[in-house]
């Protein structure tokens, strides 16, 4: 597999700050996305529901509105996507050229979209090639013998990977403390639960 790009901070900001150019991108596209962000963003509780019950970690909670510690969130998700295009995606079906909710797994890189019948096409993909982990995480970029399987997401992206020990506690803990802000008491549970947010997940709060 071809070596992947970490990016440095830096440049992970230089590309933050030129996405939020007004004019970066057309109006029309700009609206598609932030309709497929919004479908995303439906479907992301139970995805990362179905990802714990499996034993991997997930994002669930929200963009802060503060723009540093925005920023400090996005970069390490920046940073895993980056890393697999640069490693060359294997893009499994015809949908992945169009804006929608789209599912990026970094082992081995693969896009697919969130139809049932293409995602049925990520695990055959994995059957077939297996586990193909390079000894870095995918979110800092470091050398690590050990990695915690984690998803998250990225506007209408939807990203699987691995992480090390130190990235994957520091952006469980960052989701789990937004996931408390953005929940109100008598919500359900994100994590499928079926109970209220107050008797459960957030007896802790």
């Amino acid at each position: 597999m071809p070596d992947r790009t970490f990016l440095a901070s830096s440049d992970l900001d230089q590309i933050m700050d030129d996405l939020a150019n007004p004019k970066a991108l057309p109006v029309s596209m700009l609206d598609q996305v932030d309709a497929a962000t919004r479908d995303m963003n439906g479907m992301t509780i139970a995805m990362a529901a179905a990802a714990t019950t499996r034993g991997d970690n997930a994002f669930l909670g929200v963009m802060p509105e503060d723009l540093v510690r925005r920023k400090a969130m996005i970069r390490p998700r920046l940073r895993m996507m980056i890393a697999a295009f640069g490693a060359g995606v294997t893009s499994l079906c015809e949908h992945t050229e169009q804006i929608r909710p789209l599912l990026l797994s970094c082992d081995p890189p693969t896009l697919v979209c969130m139809q049932p019948a293409c995602l049925a096409k990520v695990d055959q993909n994995a059957q077939r090639h297996g586990f193909r982990w390079d000894n870095h995480c995918d979110g800092c970029g470091k050398p690590t013998e050990v990695v915690f399987p984690y998803m998250t997401t990225l506007g209408p992206l939807s990203i699987s990977g691995h992480l090390c020990k130190a990235c994957s506690t520091e952006m469980t803990l960052a989701a789990q403390a937004l996931a408390r802000e953005a929940i109100a008491r008598k919500d359900p549970c994100p994590c499928g639960s079926g109970r209220r947010f107050k008797r459960c997940h957030g007896r802790a709060s």
